[in-house]
């Protein structure tokens, strides 16, 4: 035990043991696993690809949900195209992630074989196959409030004189809805979707373990029943390098769209 402790620095002082590992961290070095003895940084890079794959394809999902249906509650507001889709927000909302993934592979993986119950597989194509119902259960698990956001911003942008001026001109709603009120809505609803960052890592530790994946979530998750706490550090800091990118991305974004949030 004490060669043990040795070999691990544990028989040092704490704030020997925190400078020591900030170095190590900003060298690249995370330390070794407790279970399996090999280097963090490599463990982590390995489970990184399906947490990737999942972020991106359920952050596409949730913006294409989103948007369609923002859109058609606010061209048909008070209709009951709006207050059916608002009630799918609420449930949505309502419903825990982990229950909307078993019911989508109860319903379309089980009785088609069209996807895969768990796993990632090898090949592109599986990662593809492997990859649609996790990210469809992500996404509705964060669509939702990105639909509130940006339909409530389109109804205040349809209402606003510009977009009135633009209608007096003849020109039609459609086009009023997609060239005019959106780009204007669409400010809120990507800090909105910045914000939900850590929703959406914290999403992909339950969907992961739900489907199987072998990502950063459920690598973080074995690791906690296992107290790997070198390999707890290195995926917690890989997830916050994750959220305060996205942020800054958001901020890009906002600044594209909007040339009022510009910083010269």
């Amino acid at each position: 035990m004490d060669a043990m402790n040795h070999q691990l620095g544990l028989d040092r002082p704490l704030w020997t043991q925190f400078w020591s590992y900030a170095g190590d961290v900003l060298h690249g070095d995370f330390g070794r696993s407790y279970s399996s003895l090999e280097p963090v940084g490599g463990l982590v890079w390995d489970r990184f690809a399906a947490t990737a794959w999942l972020l991106v394809a359920g952050l596409i999902l949730s913006l294409l949900l989103s948007i369609t249906l923002a859109t058609l509650a606010a061209r048909y507001r008070g209709t009951w195209v709006d207050s059916a889709i608002r009630t799918f927000t609420v449930t949505s909302i309502a419903v825990p992630t982990f229950w909307s993934g078993l019911l989508l592979v109860l319903v379309f993986a089980l009785p088609t074989g069209w996807f895969p119950v768990g796993g990632f597989g090898d090949t592109t194509v599986e990662h593809f196959r492997s990859i649609v119902l996790p990210a469809i259960t992500l996404a509705i698990a964060t669509a939702p409030i990105q639909v509130r956001v940006l339909r409530a911003n389109l109804i205040e942008s349809l209402g606003s004189g510009y977009v009135e001026a633009a209608a007096s001109r003849g020109v039609p709603r459609r086009r009023l809805l997609l060239r005019h009120a959106l780009p204007n809505a669409a400010v809120p609803a990507i800090a909105v979707v910045s914000i939900q960052a850590g929703y959406l890592l914290f999403g992909s530790v339950i969907v992961e373990n739900t489907f199987q994946l072998p990502g950063l979530g459920s690598g973080l998750v074995t690791a906690i029943t296992q107290r790997d706490y070198p390999m707890i550090n290195g995926i917690t800091l890989l997830f916050a390098v994750l959220v305060i990118s996205f942020s800054l991305i958001g901020d890009a974004l906002s600044a594209i769209v909007d040339p009022r949030v510009r910083v010269s």
